[in-house]
């Protein structure tokens, strides 16, 4: 994962081990509860990424996470639209969507 700051924030991360596994298992139930894509983005990604948005923007984070089957990006301002675009075009160029 990378993370660029755009002012300088220390790290607040307090959270144990414990809290962490709880945390994923709530959240894996939340979305193992939502029968279709359409309540899963409404009940569990639509929230979290506004979440993520909301603290990003008030810490001036800049997200770029990289996962093996997953990016998320988080900008300041907004370049959501663009970034949708560049995704959407490589999916349908690779013949993922």
């Amino acid at each position: 994962m990378a993370i660029h700051e755009r002012k300088d924030n220390k790290d607040r991360s307090g959270s144990s081990d414990k809290q962490i596994v709880s945390f994923l298992e709530d959240i894996v139930r939340r979305m193992e509860d939502c029968p279709t894509a359409e309540s899963l983005n409404a009940n569990v990604i639509t929230p979290f990424a506004t979440a993520l948005s909301a603290v990003c923007d008030a810490r001036g984070y800049v997200l770029n996470i990289y996962g093996e089957h997953t990016n998320i990006v988080v900008t300041p301002e907004n370049h959501a639209d663009s970034i949708y675009r560049l995704a959407e075009t490589y999916l349908d160029d690779a013949g993922v969507v």
